[in-house]
């Protein structure tokens, strides 16, 4: 708008000197060079104010994209803010979740507790009475019960007292020899030993199966368990002998099925 003003002034003022004055030529030449002078101010006025106009124009821009700017960032530290505490409330959730799991887990543990205890004050219970079995007075083992002193060894043998076992089962077959149990104490002695690494007493008390239970429930098995402890003796010979009566003696037992396989195990047909 102004330099549209100062274009039309420098138009019109040497016509409107002119005819206000009409002085003489001098004049009129001295009037136009004032006039031009003044027209170059002004062309000089209007570009330096063309100029300041672009640096404002520019320091606008400026502005505006440090505006732009401000605001995406500020965008992307709120989606942050968001973005954590979302996480911190699934973090508040998985801790309430963990501390619930420790809770019952902790309910669990003394609950199992418990009957931990309660297991071992019974298995305290049994241990007197086999140990209140063990030391009767030798009148009165007679009176007690043989299945009772069995199934209190037998106990000891289940829970690897070995040699618990051991001093009962010598004790049982010492006191209850016709005993229909006798035949199983007579094994689980073997066996009793066997465990313990005592071969030599473990095949008398093998032996003592067979010899004199040849009929039993046991006595199969005596067999196997008297060849395994030869095998571990390095008497393959003979432990391949006891196989054999074993199949051929008790040939519908599952331990003649094992020693089947034991002697092809060892090359024997």
């Amino acid at each position: 708008m102004m330099s549209n003003s100062l274009k039309l002034l420098t138009l019109f003022l040497p016509l409107s000197l002119s005819l206000a004055f009409g002085g003489t030529k001098e004049e009129i030449i001295r009037l136009q060079s004032d006039v031009l002078q003044l027209q170059n101010q002004i062309r000089m006025l209007q570009k330096t104010v063309d100029e300041k106009e672009g640096m404002i124009i520019s320091l606008l821009e400026q502005v505006n994209d440090q505006v732009a700017k401000g605001s995406l960032a500020f965008d992307d530290m709120l989606a942050a803010v968001n973005s954590a505490k979302a996480q911190t409330s699934s973090l508040e959730q998985s801790i309430g979740a963990v501390v619930d799991q420790l809770e019952l887990l902790s309910s669990k543990l003394d609950e199992t507790n418990s009957r931990v205890a309660s297991l071992h004050r019974k298995l305290e219970d049994n241990q007197m009475q086999v140990q209140s079995l063990r030391t009767l007075p030798q009148d009165v083992t007679a009176e007690v019960e043989p299945d009772r002193v069995y199934s209190a060894t037998y106990n000891d043998y289940l829970m690897g007292n070995y040699s618990l076992a051991v001093s009962g089962f010598q004790d049982f077959l010492a006191n209850f020899p016709d005993s229909e149990y006798a035949d199983n104490a007579a094994y689980y002695l073997g066996d009793s030993y066997l465990k313990q690494g005592r071969h030599e007493l473990a095949l008398q008390a093998f032996d003592q199966v067979i010899n004199l239970y040849p009929k039993g429930d046991k006595t199969p098995v005596a067999y196997y368990k008297k060849a395994l402890a030869l095998e571990e003796m390095q008497r393959l010979d003979q432990a391949i002998d006891t196989l054999k009566k074993l199949v051929r003696l008790h040939s519908k037992s599952p331990e003649a099925e094992l020693a089947k396989q034991q002697l092809a195990k060892l090359g024997v047909e």
